[in-house]
């Protein structure tokens, strides 16, 4: 391997989705600053443009919302590692960018940055709950950090692709007549259709809590992005002051419209925060029969095409089918 610069990638990679983890549990304080903002952009692309195009990346990235509850709470009971931890992968931003934009090849994995991502997933380990500490040790059994040290960026990413080998898992269930374009999955006594390039993780640590994460091969019209759904019991007189809505001030709202389901009626809406890159958009459904609220979260990181629209509902329909067919075919078998 050639001698040059040596790259501290390897715990910013390893340890992306912690990162992101991090900056979304404070999005208004880790926003405030441009640095922060930059990084946070970064790291996403990272996620959508390599990890969601790579078999290996989309096994992580599914790992990572599988304790994405718990480990916000782990990172919210310890704010002086948080800020620690954030500080450390900062530095390795610019790494990252050069990765993205073609450098791979210059760039190189060290001992020393291998060996500070082993200590934080060390502390993860120890903070968490049994099945978080089994699949940090399972995955870096499975995954030799060491085996890295010496690699270019992209002889690292062909190692972690050639190395992992997938779990077997369920077989997708295709929704008859779709020509295969949506998938399906009952959860929680609810049926949910999906887009069958999405994969689907359900929370280790939070019932009631399932995440849809996209792959290649999204229409050439749609903005894939993460979707959380949550499904939990709420009595009648209960529904208003549990709607997602009550989280945001009544200015960020750019928009809503009615939700016409007859077993899951509700509202969907966009918020739009001042001084804030990303979107929220969320559809709360009720069914009174069954007294089930269901809360679907789409995660969007650039509010570009918001921000250039007058016609959110358009958008909507077009950009987001795939959130609003999730939205309309919901029911209980």
């Amino acid at each position: 391997m050639k001698p040059g610069k040596r790259f501290r990638w390897s715990i910013g990679f390893a340890i992306l989705f912690l990162f992101l983890i991090v900056l979304l549990s404070q999005v208004d304080t880790v926003k405030a600053t441009f640095s922060t903002l930059h990084a946070f952009k970064v790291y996403v692309r990272v996620q959508t443009e390599i990890f969601q195009k790579m078999p290996a990346g989309q096994y992580y990235e599914s790992l990572f919302w599988k304790h994405n509850d718990e480990v916000l709470r782990i990172m919210q009971a310890h704010p002086e590692h948080r800020e620690a931890f954030i500080q450390d992968l900062l530095v390795f931003v610019p790494e990252l960018e050069e990765l993205l934009d073609g450098g791979g090849d210059q760039s190189y994995v060290t001992s020393e940055h291998v060996q500070s991502l082993k200590a934080e997933l060390d502390w993860f380990a120890a903070m968490g709950s049994p099945p978080l500490r089994d699949d940090i040790e399972r995955e870096q059994q499975r995954l030799p950090l060491d085996a890295m040290v010496g690699m270019t960026m992209n002889e690292a990413l062909e190692f972690i692709n050639s190395t992992w080998i997938p779990d077997p898992g369920e077989e997708k269930l295709f929704v008859p007549e779709s020509a295969g374009k949506w998938a399906y999955y009952v959860y929680n006594g609810v049926y949910i259709e999906y887009p069958r390039n999405y994969s689907m993780q359900i929370s280790g640590s939070q019932q009631g809590y399932i995440y849809f994460m996209p792959s290649q091969a999204s229409p050439e019209s749609w903005n894939p992005c993460v979707m959380k759904v949550r499904i939990w019991s709420v009595p009648v007189n209960e529904v208003n002051v549990n709607s997602p809505r009550a989280w945001y001030s009544p200015e960020s709202i750019a928009w809503d419209s009615p939700i016409q389901n007859s077993q899951f009626p509700g509202v969907e809406f966009i918020s739009l925060k001042a001084n804030s890159q990303s979107v929220d958009i969320h559809a709360y459904q009720y069914n009174v029969e069954n007294q089930l609220a269901i809360d679907t979260w789409v995660f969007v990181y650039d509010d570009t095409a918001f921000s250039n629209s007058s016609n959110y509902s358009e958008l909507i329909s077009q950009q987001y089918e795939y959130f609003e067919h999730m939205v309309e075919n919901l029911h209980v078998p």
